[in-house]
C-alpha cells in the first residue's frame, strides 16, 4: 500500500481557529501599538529636557559674550544717529556683519532648533495617535 503525500494532505481535516482569536490578535496589537508609543514619547520627552537644558546653559554660558559684543553699540548708532548711518548705509551694514556674535548666536540658536523638531514630533505623534484610535477597519 503505497501512498501519496497529496491524498494524505487532502485527507486531512483542518482545525478551526478559535472564535476569540481575532480579538485577541486586535488586543494584542493594540497593546503593543500603546506601548510603543509610551516609549516614542518617553523618548520625545527626553529629548526636549534636554534640549531646554542646552538651551539654559548656552545662554549662560555664551549670552553675556553676545550681548556684550561691539554689534549692539554699533546698532545703537542706528537709532542715535539716523542721518549720519544712512548716509553712509554700506559700510554700516559691512560693520554690522563684521561684528555680529556668529559663534554665540549659533551655539543659542541649535538648542532651539533642537526643541522646535521635539516639539514637531510630539505634536505629530498625538495627533496621529488621536487620529487614528478610531479608525478601525
Amino acid at each position: 500500500m503505497q501512498t501519496n503525500l497529496h491524498q494524505i494532505f487532502k485527507e486531512m481535516s483542518v482545525p478551526e481557529p478559535k472564535k476569540e482569536l481575532g480579538a485577541l490578535i486586535l488586543a494584542k496589537i493594540e497593546f503593543l501599538q500603546k506601548k510603543q508609543l509610551g516609549r516614542k514619547l518617553v523618548a520625545i520627552r527626553l529629548s526636549l529636557a534636554g534640549s531646554v537644558g542646552a538651551f539654559i546653559w548656552a545662554v549662560l554660558a555664551y549670552g553675556k559674550t553676545f550681548l556684550q559684543s561691539d554689534f549692539w553699540v554699533l546698532l545703537q548708532l542706528l537709532l542715535t544717529d539716523a542721518s549720519a548711518v544712512l548716509k553712509n548705509w554700506n559700510d554700516f551694514l559691512f560693520s554690522l556683519l563684521e561684528t555680529f556674535p556668529v559663534v554665540s548666536a549659533t551655539i543659542m540658536l541649535v538648542p532651539i532648533l533642537f526643541i522646535l523638531i521635539s516639539f514637531s514630533t510630539y505634536f505629530k505623534l498625538t495627533y496621529l495617535n488621536h487620529r487614528n484610535r478610531y479608525n478601525y477597519i
